[in-house]
Order: structure tokens, then sequence, then C-alpha cells
């Protein structure tokens, strides 16, 4: 019987029915938490992860995620979801052995680095091995598989190994087709690196003629994380003009394994100006890693990886459809912040705020002065046109003499709103003067003004040093030379006309112009002038300007060397240089002597769309040009690293994708076998033995048969490890019991061939 009321009813029921929603919606939602996942890990031991996907590499993304296996080898992989292997690779670097698994979905899961294929119930060494014979090569490369093999979720596939490039680890990819590599986080679940991303530094560019951060054309400022947990700086730095800013972010984790970020966002005032996230990517896309990350300021050994801020020219990686970006602007002057928010390879975040002061200069001319004429003096005005700078009550000049540190003192001093005037000591000026403008404590300008000589022939013309920027050229003349007479002013010749620059004291000793990039590519030719009595004096400059197109092939040559780019391998105008560094720095390496001028190639670490050819001329009195090949030097270690080379006639030629530092070398020193496994008259071993040599090489390096061991007049087949510096190799079959003679050597890339070593090995 129903004792309430009728609205005692009608809420009771309103609550019972709000009671059975909760708990259905409860129920749906701890169905779906315990529902299993439809992959599996690939490895059955826990995953830890020591690369992410997307991290930096020389010349590529990294297109999968590394996993740990502890050190260890043999582990058990497996398919993370049910579907077909239709493919195996096996190479020497690399991948080394990888198995690649094509999935009802159409997405592609990639294995590498395995150490063999599951044989017991896939029968995949077999095929191995059927390819091998077919086509007599120890290392077959790809085996594609028809009919494909099916396999189940979490059925094994192989072990895991060390094979191809690294030390033990298994690399997995998630494609979704062959070509387009996607974040496989979603299969191997949640994973923490152990911290978030970490600001360290951020870079600031020059991208004008007249930018300074904080006085120099370019810098690097350490990062800091500030009590709010935002990175930032202890101060405001203070810019004067067009700027590319970049950041030096890492993801460390507890094991100081570094990673690279998934994402960044970018604000300029509350503005995006740039986002990326770094999902998937097309392999085609891999030259254009050297836009989103700066290849001269990023390297693997030790991990270092340096961000753009910006998106540049070319570069599609990591853009998001849906996200609208406005074009990194020139700013006004004034106070202005820009704010990074870094995504971590598995979704931590840190976020950075900078503040930045935009300073407008005046424009300044040195002249010498009509007022006064004191002997053993000079007078000159300082005059300040323009510009913005909270007023000329917040500017101050300080004169130096041209090459030194030590300031000038200004002499009876007249002011002026826009100007000044100052007598300045003969016997302390050298050469010439040049000013500092300061605003508070950091140059914004400077102007140099060198004294006219008795002259009348013009001296030998120092060295130019061309250093091309973003949207500018730099001209660099070096007064390190005691002998060097400092020259006022570059003249350059062109089709729109001759055009005049005055040099300025960028550093101590340092004299330089900037060109705008249109300006440079309109050039010709090019002399240089000095201050004389009793007029100027000019001579030729021995220098080619070079400028490349995205759209037009070039040939440069210089430096002893050519270049040869083809059309579309530039993704943006770009004014293009080389220098000689002659003989220094030598290879550090025993046995490696240079054949050539070290050459760098400007702008240092330039990536390319499209390969370009790197010519060097062999040496006239090369005996042994078998031992000769192109290096590339890697700043980090300060060491050569082996490119080798084509040889066709008197020249030998390398493909590049970047701009780095080269030289040709010859290799003329043997590798060094430095220990063997078992040891030479050691004790009796097993009758299935193994052996182990331990080979130093530091020129051209060894291949995968570069040492040879022969076994009782039978060669037993060698695979050499470059990651761990041996060679492994094992007979074939057990060995009889007794004395078996052995006899072993190297031979490296370049034919040097170390003396043969011979001995005997027990069997017990």
């Amino acid at each position: 019987m129903n004792t309430g009321t009728p609205r005692m009813n009608r809420v009771i029921r309103r609550k019972a029915s709000t009671l059975v929603f909760i708990l259905v919606a409860a129920s749906v939602i701890l169905a779906s938490s315990k529902r299993p996942s439809p992959y599996h890990p690939p490895l059955l031991d826990i995953i830890a992860p020591v690369a992410s996907f997307g991290e930096y590499r020389p010349d590529h993304l990294h297109p999968g995620v590394d996993l740990s296996t502890g050190g260890r080898t043999g582990l058990p992989v497996v398919a993370v979801a049910d579907g077909e292997i239709y493919r195996l690779k096996v190479e020497w670097r690399g991948y080394g052995r990888a198995l690649y698994l094509r999935h009802a979905d159409g997405q592609i899961s990639v294995y590498a680095h395995l150490e063999s294929f599951e044989e017991r119930t896939l029968a995949l060494e077999s095929r191995v091995e059927e390819a091998k014979r077919a086509r007599g090569l120890r290392y077959p490369g790809d085996i594609y598989l028809s009919p494909a093999i099916p396999v189940h979720r979490g059925q094994r596939i192989a072990l895991s190994g060390e094979s191809g490039a690294g030390l033990p680890h298994l690399h997995f990819e998630l494609r979704g087709s062959e070509e387009r590599p996607s974040d496989p986080s979603p299969v191997l679940g949640r994973i923490r690196s152990g911290s978030s991303p970490r600001f360290e530094s951020l870079v600031f560019l020059a991208r004008g003629t007249q930018s300074l951060m904080g006085g120099s054309r370019s810098t690097e400022l350490p990062l800091a994380r500030q009590p709010g947990g935002v990175y930032g700086l202890s101060f405001c730095p203070l810019v004067t003009g067009p700027f590319v800013p970049e950041a030096r972010i890492v993801v460390e984790d507890r094991s100081g394994h570094r990673m690279g970020i998934r994402g960044m966002k970018v604000h300029l005032d509350g503005t995006l100006v740039y986002e990326f996230v770094l999902d998937g990517f097309r392999f085609e896309q891999y030259p254009q890693v050297g836009l989103l990350l700066d290849h001269a300021r990023s390297r693997m050994s030790p991990p270092s990886f340096t961000y753009r801020l910006l998106r540049l020219p070319g570069n599609e990686l990591g853009r998001v459809p849906s996200v609208q970006e406005e074009p990194f602007p020139d700013l006004s002057a004034g106070l202005h912040h820009l704010d990074l928010e870094a995504t971590g390879a598995f979704g931590e975040i840190a976020r950075a705020r900078i503040p930045i002061r935009m300073v407008f200069p005046p424009t300044m001319h040195l002249e010498e002065s009509s007022e006064g004429d004191k002997e053993g003096f000079v007078r000159l005005s300082l005059h300040r046109d323009g510009g913005h700078a909270d007023g000329p009550s917040s500017l101050r000049a300080i004169y130096t003499a041209l090459g030194k540190k030590l300031p000038v003192v200004c002499q009876e001093r007249s002011e002026f709103p826009e100007a000044e005037t100052c007598s300045f000591k003969l016997s302390q000026s050298g050469w010439g003067l040049t000013a500092s403008l300061y605003f508070e404590n950091t140059p914004i300008s400077r102007v140099t003004r060198v004294f006219p000589r008795p002259m009348e022939v013009p001296p030998e013309p120092a060295p130019i040093r061309v250093l091309p920027g973003p949207e500018y050229v730099e001209l660099e003349v070096s007064l390190d030379n005691p002998s060097t007479v400092p020259p006022a002013r570059l003249i350059f010749h062109g089709s729109q006309g001759d055009l005049s620059q005055d040099l300025r004291e960028q550093e101590t000793g340092l004299l330089v112009a900037s060109l705008p990039l249109a300006v440079w590519r309109e050039v010709s030719s090019l002399e240089m002038e000095w201050e004389a009595l009793p007029k100027p004096v000019r001579a030729p400059v021995p220098l080619t300007p070079h400028v490349g197109s995205p759209t037009a092939g070039m040939s440069m040559r210089d430096c002893g060397v050519r270049l040869d780019l083809p059309s579309g391998a530039l993704f943006a105008p770009t004014a293009l240089a080389c220098e000689s560094l002659g003989k220094s720095p030598p290879p550090r390496e025993e046995g490696l002597v240079l054949g050539s001028s070290i050459v760098r190639l400007l702008p240092e670490g330039l990536p390319l769309a499209r390969k370009a050819l790197l010519t060097f001329p062999l040496p006239v009195d090369c005996r042994h040009p078998e031992r000769v090949g192109i290096y590339r030097l890697d700043p980090s270690r300060g060491a050569w690293d082996f490119l080798g080379g084509e040889k066709s006639g008197s020249e030998i030629s390398i493909p590049l994708g970047r701009f780095d530092t080269y030289a040709l070398l010859e290799d003329s020193a043997p590798p060094r076998i430095l220990d063997l496994v078992p040891a030479p008259g050691g004790p009796a071993v097993d009758s299935q033995l193994s052996f182990s040599v331990r080979v130093e090489d530091g020129g051209s390096g060894l291949n995968y048969d570069g040492v040879h061991l022969r076994l009782d007049a039978q060669e037993i087949e060698m695979e050499f490890d470059p990651d761990r510096g041996r060679s492994t190799g094992r007979p074939s079959t057990p060995l009889s019991s007794g004395t078996h003679a052995v006899s072993i050597w190297a031979v490296d890339r370049a034919g040097n061939r170390t003396a043969e070593r011979a001995f005997e090995v027990s069997i017990r």
C-alpha cells in the first residue's frame, strides 16, 4: 500500500531514475576501463623507451620508438596485433634484421635490430637462408614473402638483438603505409619517460643587416626554471632588429637517456605564430629535419637538440591542418613576450616565457669636425639619426681604438640633441676609432672611422670571409694579422650600379659589412677601399658571390672544390659560400693525412631538399688513390668520419644532404688488433667455441668482413660490429679435441692490412 503523498512519490521516482542512470554509467565506464587493448606490447618484459618517435637524427627523423632490453639479447618479440608477415630485411647496418607485419586495418608494424626470426613455428630463418643462397649475398636485403604468413596477437615472431646499428634494443614502428610512419605510442600504452621537457637555452640568430641580440649577431642564453615552474631568464634581452629564435630542449629519463619532443606551440604577444605536432610524417620529408631543428646546433653524441621556433620556408613537418599560424612578425619598439609550450615524447608538458625588449638604434656617422685643431689630437663628431631608444638621454657612446679593447677618452666633449663632438689623442687611437652606442648596458649600434694615411698604392687586400645569414650576407675582414692595413669600406659593383658600404668593427679586430640578400644577389664583383692621402685607394677582391634559387640548379667552384646543386635542392633563395681552413686543424687520428685543404660549406648545417654533389680533385702526387676518401668533420668529437666517394678520372665525388666541413684524407695506417678470445696460448676450450676479435681503426674503418680468421686452413665467416669494435664468428661444426691452427688479420676500407698473426687453440 502506498502511504506517501503524490508529490513525495514523484520525488522518489526521480531519485530512483537518477540512481539507476549513475549505476549504469558507472558500469559502462568500469567495463571500458577493463576492456583489453587491441594491441599487445611487442616485448613481454617491462617496456622502457630509450629513443622517441620523431627524435633528431643527422639526416632524418627517428621513425619509431627504441625500447630498452636491459642490455640483453634474445628476448621474445611478439606481434602487437593479428596480421601477416609479408617482408623481412637482413642488412649489415641500418635496421639489421627486421620484420614487417601488415594488419587488417592496413597499418604496418615494424620490429628491427632482431637477433633472429622465429624458425620453429614460422620457418622464417629458412626463408633467409634461401634468399642468401639465391642471391649469393650474406646480407640479402629485402625478402618479400609470398604468400604472407599469418600470425595472431601476442604470437612470438622473433628474438630481440643488436643487429644493424646500435647496442641491444628493439626498434618498433607503426606505419599508416609503407612510406608514412606514425607515433606508435597508442600501441605501447601509457609510457612515462621519467621527466618533463627541459628548456636548456634560447638562441637568437640575426635575420637583418642591423640586428643585434645583446650586442651580438647571435647569442645563446641559458634558461632556468622559475619558482612557478615556468622556464625563463633573469633579465630582459635587448634586440635591435628581426631575428630567428631557437630553443635547446631535452627530455631526459631517470637513466640519462635523452629524447626529443613531440610538439611545440609558440605564441608571440598572445598570437600563435608556430605549432607542430609530430604524430606522423612521410619518409620523403626527411630533408626537412634541418628546417625543424638546427643542424649546426644539434647532435647525437652527446645528444643535444635545438628546435626552430618559427616555420621556415619548405617545412611541413608536424603542421596541424586545423591550426592557423600567423607569420612571425617584425616587432615594434617596446616590450614583447615569447611564450613556449613543449610537449614531451610521451605527453609531459613544459612552458617558458621570455620577455624581449625591441629597440631601434639610430643610424650613426663618425666624421671629422671642423671646430678646433689641436696638435696631436683629432676631433670627431658622432651624429645619430632616427631610431627609437627612449630618447637621447638613455644613450651613451663609448670609444675604442680600432683593433683594441681599451677605451679612448673623449676629451673636450660638446653635446648636442642628436650629436656629440670629442677630441681624441692620436697616439692612443692608432688606425682609427670605433664608437659603440649603448642603451643602458647593452651595445645597440657601432660605427668605425679609419684615419687616412699617406698611401699611393693599395696594400694587399685582407681575406674576406663570407657568412650567409637567413636574409642577409655578412662580410668579415679580420685584423688578426699585424701587417693588415685596415680598409675603410667595400665597394660593390652590380647590375644596379655601385654601392659603397663602410666597414664597422663588430668585435675587437673584426670589421664587418652586411648586405640584404636581394642586394647581394645583384653583385658581380667588389673592391676594397682604404682611406689614404692624398685620396682613397682601391683594389679588387678575388671573390665571387653565389646565390642559389629553389627553381634552378647551380655549380659553385670555390675553395678548390666543386659543388653541383640540382634544381630544387634549396628550400628558399639562399646565399652560399665556402671557406678554406687550410691544413688546420690536422686530423688527430693516427695514419690520416690531409690530401686537400679543409673546406667548410656555408651556411653551416644548411639542409638540402635534394642532394648536391661535392667534388674534390685527387692530389696529383697521390701514389695510393685507393686509400683516399672524403671525410666529414664531427665538431662535437673533433673527429673525422669516413664518407668514401666515387672516383672518376682525377676526381672524387660524394652526394651530400647538408652543409658541413669536409676534407680529402688519405688513410695510410692499418687497423690494430687489440685482443682475441680465446686468447692465444690460453687453456683448452669447449668444442663449440666462438671467436671474438677486438679491432680499432681511426681512419676509414672496417667493413663487415674486415676481420679474417682462418681455422685449419679454412676461413671462418666473421662479422664486424662497429658499435662494439668487435668481430665475431664461429665454426659451422664443433671442433675435434686437440690442437688447431689459427691465423688472423684485418683490412680496412682503404685496403690497409695488418700483419697476419698465427697461434694455436686447444680443444678439450
